[in-house]
């Protein structure tokens, strides 16, 4: 066993898994380099890269927990229910907080949109991070 305590097949799983989400990055951002050279712009250029860049990590993580490559066996009975509870609560309570400052902003013009790339970089890292806290839950470690 190695030190992240992973046997050989989950590394296997792990290795295999991480060179398909790569791919699966590199093509993404290929397509929206391509759109943006049409003309086609859904985001300014920062949000763009780091939406794309967060749904592949998030991908590559549920995957990743899916495949039980996560997490090696553990020789301890270790409860982290507590520690993952109080992140979620923390990052519900940050999104309510945007989802509320979104409510208050008003988008007369494309300016104020622009703005407005932060907070949806930052909701689409604690869907993420929600998504990846929810599925170690409901998986166990083994």
């Amino acid at each position: 066993m190695n030190q992240n305590q992973l046997d050989e097949m989950q590394t296997q799983r792990k290795n295999n898994i991480g060179n398909q989400s790569f791919l699966l990055l590199m093509y993404m951002l290929m397509i929206d380099g391509g759109l943006y050279g049409f003309g086609f712009r859904w985001i300014d250029y920062p949000a763009n890269i780091m939406i794309i860049v967060t749904i592949c990590a998030g991908i590559y993580l549920i995957r990743l927990i899916n495949s039980n490559a996560y997490v090696g066996p553990s020789m301890e009975n270790r409860r982290p229910v507590l520690r993952v509870m109080l992140t979620v609560a923390m990052t519900v309570a940050i999104a309510a907080g945007i989802v509320v400052l979104l409510r208050h902003a008003s988008f007369t013009n494309t300016a104020q949109l622009n703005e407005m790339s932060a907070p949806i970089m930052f909701i689409t890292g604690a869907i993420a991070i929600i998504i990846a806290l929810v599925t170690l839950i409901i998986r166990k470690s083994q």
